[in-house]
């Protein structure tokens, strides 16, 4: 006997991503990067990630809504494929009667590859719709990764005096701060739990594959910057 708890039935999804948590993560990581370090480049792509958040969210849900355009018109060319291979089939008067071997090998080699052709095109149909949006999710999985770069890279020339509005950074006495990279391990967190998302839409080993190596990418990256930020901590401390 299975018992179900009603609060388990209720909160039954807990364990999936919910892309609402996600957007709403990477607008609160906006605010406090534009609070902490104003002006700076890292505000600027923080900025630039929650407009990626909420262009994943709805192109995670297009992933999952049919194309109907696209559904008729493979319908329609299926049932035209087989339309035609039904009319050479019985337009075709086939002698049945075969004096060699030869020539029931060649009747049978005819046969197989018409026969193939039909499914090859039958199938290309069917799965038209969803290579399509196979090949939108994988330009947008890409997108995400190109960000990861360009998240690296800001990092790459990052001091302290670059993100100081004010006239007097070059004369600052604040040489090392840790937080700049903090957030670029926060911000590359976001990107590594948007990923995922595109996976509900477009099944497919090409579109889990590019998922996981968005994924990989960022946690390699982050624990580099964790690194680098636990070192900039330790000079800090010791000047």
């Amino acid at each position: 006997m299975r018992i179900t708890s009603p609060t388990a039935a209720k909160h039954g999804a807990n364990h999936r991503l919910d892309p609402f948590r996600i957007v709403e993560t990477a607008e609160n990581l906006a605010r406090e990067v534009g609070e902490r370090l104003p002006g700076s480049n890292l505000s600027g792509l923080a900025v630039v990630l929650v407009q990626i958040a909420h262009s994943t969210d709805e192109q995670a849900r297009l992933a999952r809504k049919p194309i109907y355009s696209v559904r008729a018109g493979s319908l329609l060319a299926i049932v035209a494929s087989t339309l035609l291979f039904g009319i050479i089939i019985f337009h075709v008067h086939a002698r049945w009667e075969f004096s060699t071997i030869t020539e029931v090998v060649e009747a049978t080699d005819a046969g197989f590859n018409l026969l193939a052709i039909l499914v090859g095109a039958l199938w290309f149909f069917a799965s038209f719709e969803a290579r399509i949006k196979r090949k939108r999710v994988l330009k947008s999985i890409e997108e995400l990764r190109e960000f990861i770069h360009v998240i690296d890279v800001t990092q790459l020339y990052y001091t302290p005096d670059l993100y100081r509005p004010d006239g007097e950074a070059a004369h600052s006495t604040r040489k090392f701060d840790h937080t700049y990279l903090l957030f670029c391990t926060q911000m590359l967190a976001v990107i590594g739990n948007l990923a995922p998302l595109y996976t509900r839409g477009a099944a497919g080993d090409s579109v889990l594959r590019a998922v996981s190596d968005v994924e990989l990418l960022a946690n390699a990256i982050t624990v580099k910057l964790q690194s680098k930020a636990e070192s900039v901590r330790l000079g800090a401390a010791i000047l």
